[in-house]
């Protein structure tokens, strides 16, 4: 079964495929990956192909982002995108892929990785919010899954329409370690990842991770340390004439996946391989709450979102976060970034996302793809230290303007 089949046969639907000059029916509106349908999996924003959809209202528009705490004690916290109405104020997080191994358990979202015995590889998560998200605060409580070698877990926000991305990744051959990444574009740069000790096991133990994306700075948080900030100024590329600073409105995310057995060497290097598997073994990434604060910059629309359904407002949420100085681990050799998109390909390094990208059908695997890898583990880093004596202060943004749609705040 070719990559765009499945695609079809996992949105449950009788997707239509598209060939030479066809284009999109009313009735299957939302192009990707070369097929046409109506469901979340072809419309949902940021997954959607509007170039080639029946017209430029066919694919769901941005949602916008809203305050929310989200404590991950409700079912309805996260649902797979086969069962995705649209309306994202119902689900705050939606499951990608398919099958969906994400789920409510403990009031923890656990992303689940069984072994693929078909494929001699881990089968992964992929989690999204289900608002898009430009600009503010983000808090996540997380056990990684990255207890063995090759296991790969990531925190992330990303653009698939433009390919801008700021991460936290945890590879299981250093699980005290945790790197920081940022794209532009896709562009690769392995000088953009600097690691650094979290000070114990990543995997045995719940850590405050914080992203501060602003649109002239990026600080990236661990338990109220601060590890590294990125300045858009200092991202000038002269010959592009370009600063390569992400600035696209994007998803907040979550994704575990097998790096170790990708098949790539650049990536098995960088993560640890193999895999250790048995038939029995499953890893778990957890989350045990997220707290987003908006800049205000891209507020939700007034009435719907692409869904359809009318968006609404019900209490504000606040949260302040103290912010003292780290240094970083004693690595030489961060490595790129390494999100599983949903499809692998001919060859086999990772490209810098967690889902389907428009360009690559996705299939019933969360593998890296074809296009990108991560440097080898003999590549130096041009730098590895936080920026410099120009850091901000460490007060966070100004209070957002968003509205809140879902608060849980644990006990």
């Amino acid at each position: 079964m070719g990559w765009p089949t499945a695609l079809a046969v996992a949105a449950g639907a009788l997707a239509t495929m598209v060939s030479g000059t066809n284009t999109c029916s009313q009735w299957a509106p939302c192009y990707r990956e070369g097929y046409c349908d109506a469901s979340a999996m072809f419309c949902m924003w940021d997954l959607c192909d509007p170039s080639k959809s029946f017209n430029a209202t066919s694919c769901w528009k941005p949602e916008g982002c809203v305050n929310q705490a989200v404590s991950f004690d409700s079912v309805t916290d996260v649902v797979s995108i086969k069962k995705y109405s649209g309306n994202p104020n119902t689900n705050p997080f939606v499951s990608v892929f398919e099958p969906d191994y994400a789920k409510i358990a403990d009031g923890k979202l656990v992303l689940e990785m069984p072994y693929d015995s078909k494929n001699n590889r881990g089968f992964g998560s992929t989690v999204d919010s289900s608002h898009s998200f430009k600009y503010g605060t983000v808090t996540a409580r997380i056990k990684t899954a990255s207890i063995a070698k090759g296991v790969v877990s990531s925190f992330i926000i990303r653009s698939n329409l433009v390919g801008d991305e700021i991460d936290f990744e945890w590879v299981g051959k250093d699980p005290r370690e945790v790197q920081t990444n940022f794209f532009y574009h896709d562009i690769l740069n392995y000088t953009n990842s600097k690691s650094f000790d979290v000070g114990g096991d990543t995997s045995a133990a719940y850590h405050d991770y914080t992203i501060v994306w602003a649109s002239d700075s990026i600080t990236w948080i661990v338990d109220g340390k601060k590890l590294r900030t990125l300045y858009r100024k200092d991202t000038y590329d002269r010959k592009s004439g370009e600063y390569r600073f992400p600035a696209a409105e994007g998803r907040i995310g979550f994704s575990v996946w097998d790096g170790g057995n990708s098949g790539a060497q650049g990536t098995a290097e960088w993560a640890g391989f193999p895999t250790p598997w048995t038939k029995d073994t499953v890893y778990r990434m957890s989350v045990d709450s997220i707290n987003i604060q908006c800049s205000g910059d891209n507020p939700p629309p007034a009435s719907s979102t692409g869904g359809g359904k009318d968006l609404t407002s019900s209490a504000t949420s606040k949260s302040s976060t103290t912010i003292s100085e780290s240094r970083p681990s004693s690595s030489s050799n961060p490595p790129a970034s390494s999100h599983p998109p949903a499809s692998p390909t001919a060859s086999s390094s990772p490209a810098p996302t967690n889902q389907p990208s428009p360009s690559n059908p996705p299939s019933p695997s969360n593998q890296p793809s074809a296009t990108d890898s991560p440097a080898p583990s003999n590549q130096p880093s041009a730098t590895d230290s936080p920026a410099q004596t120009n850091q901000p202060s460490s007060s966070l943004p100004p209070p957002n303007k968003c509205h809140v749609v879902k608060v849980t705040v644990a006990a």
